[in-house]
């Protein structure tokens, strides 16, 4: 009787271990399986940048300006752009300039250096590998002449060959006409000691 007893439990388990291992495995390969022709369905980060179109759906606060711009910085310098993905990049760059911004920096000068930092990052093998902007309540809002202005803080980590180094940039917004923030200049802010 007691070996009847074990050999109805032994294959008892055998059965549970059975029917779970075929589940896990037949989930496993179901969820592997990607549809025919459709191999590099993954949306790259560029792909989604280019996805917005500012002129209907512009960035609505001071902050999330400088967040897209720094994610088209990272498309930029971290992705192996097109040349046709950089200059839609580039213009869409310039649409969150200040028009004085783009006044003193015309497209094609804009452009040609851009091209000369893409090139410089990818010789030194640089990646931005993180950004830290300022909470929206650290954004420091003024308003001069019934403009309004804003400052916020941007710190970047750049990582190459050598390490990671550290930048905080402070960009200066001003909204235009039409109530859009646009970036109206940058600096390099230098670090305080601690």
């Amino acid at each position: 009787m007691r070996k009847r007893l074990k050999l109805l439990i032994t294959l008892t388990l055998l059965m549970v271990l059975a029917v779970l291992l075929y589940f896990r495995f037949s989930n496993r390969t179901v969820e592997t399986k990607k549809p025919a022709g459709d191999e590099d369905t993954a949306v790259s980060e560029v792909d989604k940048v280019l996805s917005k179109d500012l002129s209907k759906n512009y960035p609505l606060t001071a902050r999330e300006v400088v967040n897209l711009y720094t994610r088209i910085q990272k498309c930029y310098y971290n992705e192996e752009c097109t040349p046709d993905e950089i200059v839609s990049l580039a213009y869409m760059t310039t649409y969150l300039f200040d028009e004085e911004l783009v006044a003193n920096n015309p497209f094609d000068e804009y452009y040609s250096e851009l091209l000369e930092d893409i090139e410089q990052y990818h010789k030194t093998e640089s990646t931005i590998s993180r950004v830290i902007l300022d909470k929206s309540s650290d954004v420091v809002y003024s308003t001069v002449d019934d403009i309004k202005y804003a400052s916020i803080n941007c710190i970047y980590y750049v990582k190459n060959s050598k390490g990671t180094s550290r930048t905080k940039e402070t960009y200066a917004l001003r909204k235009d006409e039409e109530g859009r923030w646009k970036i109206l200049g940058w600096m390099i802010t230098p670090e305080e000691d601690d």
